[in-house]
């Protein structure tokens, strides 16, 4: 048997939809985040902004399982991060020896975020919106912070001054829910 890390797999595409529409619509109860112009935002958000990571597991040589998803839209000079999902059962469903790898490396979440920010490290910082308290603590192992507005989170890449953060931090608490 493969080891965990070799079972897993990330991969960052154009548009996600065809791998983790269902889990997505499973996890938010609502559709799929399909890269578009007007997507509801506040913000401009053109589809060559959008990045988007799916997590598979392989369960054997011919069959993989999307198990992740994250989505990061480009703004400026930061990501704003959204749309973490992890299926439902998943873990449950992993051989022991592979939950153990898994959660040693903080789960398919904290995987997404790490693979993810050795791409989209081009930036000042990730901001994230986050109510729910298992994806917080996921948040905070990943390196995010809080900031003075409640759910509005921030993972610093290289940090402005402190006056410039403030600034930074207020201009996408304007943008609402992401």
């Amino acid at each position: 048997m493969k080891s965990f890390n070799e079972s897993i797999c990330i991969i960052r595409t154009e548009s996600a939809a065809f791998f983790v529409a269902d889990l997505f619509l499973e996890s938010f109860g609502t559709p799929f985040p399909i890269p578009r112009n007007n997507c509801g935002l506040a913000i401009p958000t053109p589809p060559e902004n959008w990045r988007q990571y799916v997590a598979f597991y392989r369960w054997t040589d011919l069959y993989f399982e999307p198990i992740g998803f994250c989505n990061f839209i480009r703004f400026g000079e930061v990501y704003l991060e959204g749309g973490m999902c992890v299926k439902k059962g998943f873990y449950r469903r992993l051989p022991k020896n592979h939950w153990r790898e898994c959660k040693d490396r903080g789960g398919v979440a904290q995987i997404l975020m790490e693979e993810a920010s050795k791409d989209l490290n081009d930036c000042t910082a990730w901001f994230g919106y986050c109510g729910d308290k298992m994806a917080y603590l996921v948040d905070k192992r990943a390196g995010y912070i809080d900031t003075h507005h409640p759910h509005l989170i921030v993972k610093w890449f290289a940090p402005p001054s402190t006056e410039q953060q403030y600034e930074l931090i207020n201009s996408i608490a304007e943008i609402g829910p992401f």
